[in-house]
C-alpha cells in the first residue's frame, strides 16, 4: 500500500514539474500576404491547446512556456484566411514564426453561431449559414435592416402600407410572422416591433447579419417556421475607434451616424448614435399603366419620418473567472412618422381624415454571460428585456363617426390616440460540453409578453341597430408565454460527416380580453386562451467529400401559435375587431432543404433546393355571422394546408484583381391546397344575391339599383372571377423568380459598386373597398431595379461617397389607394445621395 501510495505521489510530482515553465518562447509577427503590412490584433493560438494570445497594435507577438516538441500554431484575423505552421520548440529556447495571411475574399473565414448556436467557419458549418457582413452593408449604403436585407437571396423585404410604409420581411415565400428575426440570438423582436421594426433598427452597431432558412424551431421555438435571422452587435476590438458619417440625399434626406470603441485585456465598451430623417414623398396616383400612375394626387407615397437610435455595450473578460465574459448592453429608440393628404401640410395634424401618425418609442436592455467549465465545456446565459410604447392616429374613427352622424365630424376633446405597451422578457441558458467525437448542446428558453391596447372606435353598419354610431373606448390585453427545452448533438462522425440531431419541446400558453367603455352589442367579449404543446425535431447532415466540396441536408418540422399583434393594416389595432378563436389551430410545418456549395480559390458556386409544407396556415379576413354576432368585424382563421418550393443558385467570383462579381438566382412556386374562401365565385355571387335582398328591404331605390348592379357585373364577368378564383391558390407576395447581381472594383482607394435586383411575375391581392366586385388579382410584371455607389478613401481617416437607388425611377405599374396594401413595386422613383464618413 505504501508503494503505491508513493507511486502516486511521484507521479503527481512529475505531473507538477511537467505544467511548470518550460521557457520554450514562440515569437513572430503577421502580415499581409498581399501589402507586406504588419497585421494589429491578429489571434494566434496554439492548436490542440488552450494557449493562445493576440499581436500588438505593430503586428508582433510572444508566447511562453509552450509545451516543448512539434506543435501546431495557427494564425487567424477576421477578413483574412487562417494559417498554419509547425514549430520545434525547446526548452528554455525561443523560435521564431511568421505568418503571411490572404485576404478571405470569399468570406469562408467568417465565424457564424446562428445555424447550431455554437461557432462555425462558414465553410464547416453543419447548417448552411449565409452571412451579410458590416462591410457588406456599408456597401449597399444600408442605414436600416430593412434596407440591409434587400436583395438578398430567398429574401424579400417589403413595404404594405401606402399611408404609414408598414414593412415586413418574407422568408422563402412565408410571411414576417413565419421568420424568426434575432437580436444576438434571443427573439425580442416582438408582434409590436414587426410592423415598422426593420426600418427603425440601424447598422452602425451590427457587426454582420447571419441568415438560416428553413424550419429552426428545433433551436429557436414558435415563429422559426420558414427560417431565422440573426442581428449580430460589434463587439469592441483592440484597437481604439471613433467614428462618424454625415449623408444627405434628395427628398429630405439626412443621416447622422456616430460610433466609438475601446477596449483592453480586462473591459471594452461601445458607443452609437444614428439619426435619420426624410421628407414625405408624394409621386404617383391611382390608375392602371405606368403613364397613369406617375402623376402626383397630393397623398404620400413615403411618409415624414425621423427616428433616432442610441446604444452602447459594457464587455467585462474574465470578470469572475478564467476566460468568462458578461456582457451589458441597452438601446432606445424613438421615431415619428407621419403620412398621408400633403395637400396644405394635412398629413401634419394626427386627426385629420386620411392621414397617420405613429410614434414609437422602445427601450432594450441586454444581459449575457459565458463561463467555460474545464477545458471542454460551456454554459452561456442570457436575459433580454424590451419595454415598447406606441402612440397612433389614423382616420378610421373620423370616418366611422362622420358616416353615422350625418358628416359631422366628433368633440375634438374627444379625439384620442391608439395605445399599445408591450412588456417582454426573454430568458435563455445553455450548456455545451465536448464528449470525444460529439458536441452536446442543451438549453431553455422563455418567452413572456404583455400587451395593453387602448383605442378609440364607433359602430358602423346596419342604421337600424340599436348601438350604431356609439363611440367608445376598446381595452385590449393579450399575454403570452411560451417556454422551450432543446437538446443538440453535433457528431463528427468522420472528418468528412457530421450529423446534428436536434429535439425542441415547447409549452405555449396565450390569451386575449377586451372591455369598452361603453355596451356596444347584446352580450359581453368572450375572452380567448390557446394553449399547445409541441415537439419539433430536426436532423442536419453535412458531408465534404473534399475540402473544396460540401453538401448538406436538413429536414426539421416548426410550429407558430395564433398569437401576436393584430397589426392588419392599423384597420383595428387594439379594437375587439379581430377574433382570435380558442379553436384556432396552430400552425404546423415540415421544412426540406438539400444545398451543395464549392470553394475554389477565385470563386464559390451554391446550389439550395427546399421546400417547405405548412398545415392549418392562419390567415386575416371578415368575420363570419357567427362571429359579428359577438361583437367582432375581422377574424383570424384557419385557411388550410399549403407549400412552397424552389432552388436558390449562387456565385461569387473574382474576375481578376480588384474585380469581382456575385450572382443569385431563384425559382419559386407556393400554393394552398384549396382555393380561398374569399374568392370562390358562387360565395361572391351568393353574398351580392344576399345584399340585392337587403336593399329591396330597406325599400331605397338606389341602393337597390347599386346591389343589382354590382350583381351583374359580376355575374357578366364570370370567367374572370373563375380566373380569380384558380388564381387565389397561389401563396400571394411570392414571386414566381427572383434574381439578385452584384458587381464590386476596387482599385487602390477606391471602391465602385452596382447592384441590380430582379422580381419576376407574383399575385397579389386588390380588395376594392367598393366590394368583391370590384376587386381582383392581378399577376404582376417581371421588372428590375438598379443601385449604385461610389467611395472614395482619402489618407487613413476619411471616405467620401456618393451613390443612388432605384437609379432608373421604375415604379409599380398599377395603383389603388382603397386598398393600402396594394404594393408589390416602388411607388416613388430614385433617391440619391451623398456623405463623408
Amino acid at each position: 500500500m505504501k508503494k503505491i501510495l508513493l507511486f502516486m505521489i511521484g507521479v503527481l510530482c512529475a505531473l507538477q514539474v511537467g505544467a511548470q515553465e518550460t521557457d520554450a518562447m514562440l515569437f513572430g509577427d503577421v502580415k499581409s500576404k498581399a501589402t507586406g503590412k504588419h497585421l494589429p490584433y491578429a489571434t494566434i493560438k496554439v492548436k490542440g491547446t488552450k494557449l493562445k494570445t493576440m499581436c500588438d497594435g505593430t503586428g508582433h507577438f510572444k508566447l511562453s512556456d509552450l509545451p516543448v516538441g512539434k506543435q501546431t500554431v495557427v494564425a487567424s484575423m477576421v477578413g483574412y484566411k487562417d494559417q498554419e505552421l509547425e514549430v520545434l520548440m525547446q526548452r528554455e529556447k525561443g523560435t521564431g514564426a511568421y505568418f503571411q495571411l490572404e485576404e478571405d475574399e470569399m468570406s469562408i473565414n467568417q465565424v457564424v453561431v446562428t445555424g447550431t448556436r455554437t461557432q462555425h467557419y462558414v465553410k464547416n458549418v453543419p447548417i448552411r449559414t449565409e452571412v451579410l457582413t458590416s462591410q457588406a452593408i456599408v456597401n449597399k449604403n444600408a442605414q436600416n435592416v430593412f434596407e440591409a436585407l434587400e436583395n438578398t437571396p430567398g429574401i424579400r423585404v417589403e413595404q404594405q402600407c401606402q399611408f404609414c410604409n408598414f414593412s415586413e420581411v418574407r422568408m422563402q415565400g412565408l410571411g414576417a410572422e413565419h421568420t424568426q428575426v434575432l437580436i444576438d440570438g434571443e427573439p425580442i423582436y416582438s408582434g409590436l416591433a414587426g410592423v415598422y421594426g426593420l426600418q427603425q433598427m440601424n447598422t452602425n452597431d451590427l457587426d454582420r447579419i447571419e441568415i438560416v432558412k428553413g424550419a429552426g424551431s428545433a433551436l429557436y421555438g414558435s415563429s422559426a417556421v420558414a427560417g431565422a435571422i440573426n442581428l449580430i452587435s460589434k463587439e469592441p476590438g483592440y484597437e481604439p475607434s471613433i467614428k462618424g458619417d454625415l449623408q444627405f440625399g434628395n427628398f429630405g434626406y439626412k443621416n447622422y451616424n456616430a460610433s466609438g470603441s475601446w477596449r483592453n485585456s480586462d473591459i471594452g465598451f461601445n458607443v452609437f448614435a444614428q439619426r435619420t430623417e426624410m421628407d414625405a414623398v408624394d409621386a404617383t396616383r391611382d390608375g392602371v399603366g405606368r403613364k397613369a400612375v406617375k402623376h402626383k394626387d397630393g397623398i404620400s407615397d413615403r411618409v415624414n419620418d425621423k427616428v433616432n437610435n442610441l446604444g452602447f455595450g459594457v464587455y467585462f473578460y474574465s470578470p469572475f473567472a478564467k476566460e468568462d465574459k458578461l456582457i451589458l448592453r441597452g438601446k432606445a429608440t424613438d421615431e415619428e412618422r407621419r403620412g398621408g393628404v400633403m395637400t396644405d401640410d394635412r398629413y401634419l395634424n394626427p386627426f385629420t381624415e386620411m392621414t397617420e401618425n405613429i410614434n414609437t418609442k422602445r427601450l432594450t436592455s441586454e444581459l449575457t454571460y459565458s463561463l467555460p467549465v474545464g477545458e471542454r465545456s460551456r454554459f452561456d446565459l442570457a436575459v433580454a428585456y424590451v419595454h415598447h410604447r406606441r402612440e397612433a392616429t389614423n382616420d378610421t374613427y373620423l370616418g366611422s363617426y362622420k358616416e353615422t352622424h350625418d358628416g359631422k365630424s366628433p368633440d375634438v376633446e374627444s379625439m384620442r390616440p391608439y395605445l399599445a405597451k408591450e412588456n417582454t422578457v426573454t430568458p435563455s441558458l445553455t450548456f455545451a460540453t465536448r464528449l470525444g467525437n460529439h458536441s452536446l448542446l442543451l438549453g431553455a428558453q422563455g418567452y413572456f409578453t404583455r400587451l395593453h391596447e387602448t383605442g378609440l372606435y364607433c359602430i358602423t353598419g346596419n342604421p337600424g341597430d340599436a348601438y350604431y354610431g356609439t363611440d367608445y373606448t376598446s381595452i385590449g390585453k393579450k399575454h403570452a408565454n411560451e417556454f422551450g427545452f432543446f437538446v443538440q448533438d453535433e457528431w463528427v462522425v468522420t472528418p468528412r460527416l457530421s450529423v446534428v440531431p436536434g429535439l425542441r419541446l415547447d409549452t405555449h400558453s396565450s390569451g386575449e380580453e377586451y372591455t369598452s367603455s361603453k355596451k356596444v352589442f347584446d352580450g359581453n367579449f368572450p375572452k380567448t386562451k390557446f394553449n399547445e404543446t409541441s415537439v419539433n425535431p430536426r436532423l442536419a447532415v453535412k458531408y465534404s467529400p473534399s475540402s473544396d466540396l460540401v453538401f448538406r441536408a436538413n429536414v426539421g418540422t416548426g410550429f407558430r401559435a395564433p398569437y401576436g399583434f393584430s397589426e392588419d393594416l392599423h384597420l383595428c389595432s387594439g379594437s375587439p375587431r379581430v377574433w382570435k378563436s380558442s379553436d384556432l389551430k396552430a400552425e404546423k410545418s415540415v421544412s426540406f432543404n438539400l444545398s451543395t456549395d464549392y470553394y475554389g480559390k477565385d470563386y464559390q458556386l451554391s446550389a439550395n433546393i427546399f421546400r417547405t409544407n405548412l398545415k392549418n396556415k392562419i390567415a386575416f379576413g371578415d368575420a363570419d355571422d357567427k362571429v359579428k354576432a359577438l361583437g367582432y368585424t375581422y377574424q383570424w382563421e384557419n385557411k388550410g394546408d399549403a407549400y412552397v418550393q424552389g432552388v436558390e443558385l449562387g456565385a461569387k467570383v473574382n474576375i481578376m484583381k480588384d474585380l469581382s462579381a456575385n450572382l443569385n438566382w431563384t425559382f419559386n412556386q407556393g400554393k394552398y391546397k384549396n382555393v380561398r374562401d374569399e374568392w370562390k365565385f358562387d360565395d361572391i355571387v351568393g353574398g351580392l344575391e344576399d345584399a340585392v335582398k337587403d336593399a329591396m328591404a330597406g325599400g331605397n331605390a338606389d341602393d337597390l339599383k347599386k346591389a343589382q348592379d354590382n350583381l351583374a357585373n359580376v355575374k357578366g364577368r364570370e370567367a374572370e372571377y373563375k380566373r380569380f378564383e384558380k388564381d387565389s391558390k397561389q401563396i400571394s407576395r411570392f414571386p414566381q423568380m427572383t434574381g439578385d447581381f452584384t458587381l464590386e472594383y476596387t482599385p487602390g482607394t477606391w471602391t465602385f459598386t452596382l447592384t441590380s435586383s430582379l422580381q419576376g411575375k407574383m399575385y397579389i391581392d386588390y380588395m376594392a373597398e367598393a366590394g368583391m366586385q370590384e376587386s381582383k388579382i392581378k399577376k404582376t410584371d417581371t421588372f428590375m431595379l438598379f443601385n449604385c455607389r461610389v467611395a472614395k478613401k482619402l489618407g487613413r481617416m476619411f471616405t467620401v461617397y456618393a451613390g443612388g437607388k432605384n437609379i432608373f425611377s421604375y415604379i409599380q405599374d398599377e395603383k389603388h389607394t382603397d386598398d393600402a396594401a396594394f404594393m408589390y413595386a416602388p411607388v416613388y422613383g430614385a433617391t440619391w445621395y451623398a456623405g463623408v464618413s
